[in-house]
């Protein structure tokens, strides 16, 4: 090991890393090639999600007394499904708008609404053949002539069958009037 000593015999240009000592130039060529910084900023990102974390954790998370059929969250009554409000406020507190919010267990698609209605991409996962139809219902975007042209079709198509259907009732009752 002495033979890495340098002939000047200053020590404070040599730093000793598992037993073996190094100079100074060395360690930082290697600093910069690690990239610290980036491993900094990573950790940094964790530690700071982890505080966010924990003070949504903190706050008051009741919200059913809350309104939570707005958007497409009232089209059907999937079992667990959760208030909307509750992924709103981890989405919202936890990412940025652009970013990508991703729910392993998606059910019915709560959390996947949510991070659309906040401005954010999302992926979601889930075995269940109905939750994955009733997400895809629930995210798939509608054209709005195109649905005022489906309802105009429905109410035109009832209007119809009741004209054709009051009739035939009218002439059940009178038939069951004169028995």
């Amino acid at each position: 090991m002495r033979h890495l000593r340098k002939t000047d015999g200053s020590a404070s240009k040599r730093r000793r890393i598992f037993n073996l000592i190094f100079p100074a130039s060395v360690l930082r060529m290697v600093q910069t090639m690690n990239a610290p910084a980036s491993a900094t900023l990573e950790k940094k990102h964790q530690t700071n999600a982890r505080r966010a974390l924990a003070k949504l954790l903190s706050t008051d998370l009741d919200f059913h007394q809350a309104a939570s059929n707005y958007a497409s969250h009232a089209l059907h009554a999937f079992a667990a499904k959760f208030p909307p409000q509750l992924p709103r406020v981890f989405i919202e507190g936890l990412t940025e708008k652009g970013e990508t919010v991703m729910d392993p267990m998606m059910g019915s698609g709560t959390a996947i609404v949510e991070a659309f209605l906040c401005g954010r991409r999302a992926v979601g996962f889930d075995i269940d053949p109905l939750a994955l139809m009733i997400c895809r219902v629930k995210t798939h975007p509608v054209d709005l002539l195109e649905a005022t042209w489906a309802g105009k079709r429905v109410v035109s198509s009832d209007v119809n069958l009741m004209r054709r259907a009051v009739p035939l009732f009218h002439k059940g009752v009178q038939g069951r009037n004169h028995r």
